[in-house]
C-alpha cells in the first residue's frame, strides 16, 4: 500500500469512527435528548471559549518574535 492511501485510509477511519462514536454516544445517552444538546452545547462552548484563551496567550507570547 501506498504512503498516501495509508495516510487516506487513517482519515477516513478517524472520521468514520468519530461519526459513528458519536451517533452511538447520542443514542444511548442516559438523559433527554433536549438536556443532552443543550449539555453538549455548554461543554462546546466552555471549550470553544477555553481554546480561544489558549490561542490568545501563544499570540500575546510569540507573536512579536
Amino acid at each position: 500500500m501506498t504512503e498516501k492511501k495509508k495516510k487516506t485510509s487513517l482519515i477516513t477511519g478517524l472520521i468514520v469512527g468519530g461519526a459513528v462514536g458519536s451517533v452511538a454516544s447520542l443514542l444511548f445517552a442516559p438523559d433527554k435528548g433536549k438536556n443532552t444538546r443543550k449539555s453538549i452545547k455548554k461543554r462546546s462552548k466552555k471549550l470553544f471559549d477555553g481554546g480561544r484563551s489558549k490561542a490568545q496567550q501563544f499570540v500575546d507570547k510569540y507573536g512579536s518574535k
